[in-house]
């Protein structure tokens, strides 16, 4: 290969990293998080928010709705994800309860909007004391 031609390969290389990391940063500006949730949702405050009833009561609902999916110990099962994970941790309250409300059907992840507001909180509750959360 000729210098010329490493030198072109080595330009290409470059501005597609330029390229990547401008997508990377276009994404972030949106101020969309967890799930593209907007970024008002994150600024939503768990009523429950370190409430051990609420957190138990959040595991029964849990049981009930989501473990068929994600798995009795939130170890996920087959295309439904982990819910023990950094992404879930590091979500803001009000994220995850967006998220639970109005799921994503292209992932698999239906709405849960007919659950009373208090008992998708408590969802939230459960979720939150198990990744380390408040």
């Amino acid at each position: 290969m000729t210098a010329s031609a490493r030198s072109s390969l080595r330009f290409s290389a470059i501005l597609a990293a330029v390229f990547v990391l401008s997508c990377i940063l276009a994404v972030y500006a949106q101020g969309t998080g967890f799930h593209n949730a907007p970024a008002s949702a994150a600024q939503s405050k768990n009523p429950y928010s370190g409430d051990a009833q609420a957190a138990a009561g959040g595991k029964k609902l849990y049981s009930q709705n989501c473990a068929q999916c994600h798995g009795n110990n939130l170890q996920g099962m087959g295309p439904a994800p982990t819910l023990i994970s950094a992404p879930v941790k590091h979500a803001a309250p009000g994220e995850l309860f967006w998220f639970i409300t109005n799921g994503d059907l292209n992932k698999g992840m239906p709405a849960w909007s007919q659950l009373p507001k208090q008992q998708r909180w408590q969802i939230v509750t459960f979720l939150q004391s198990r990744n380390g959360g408040q």
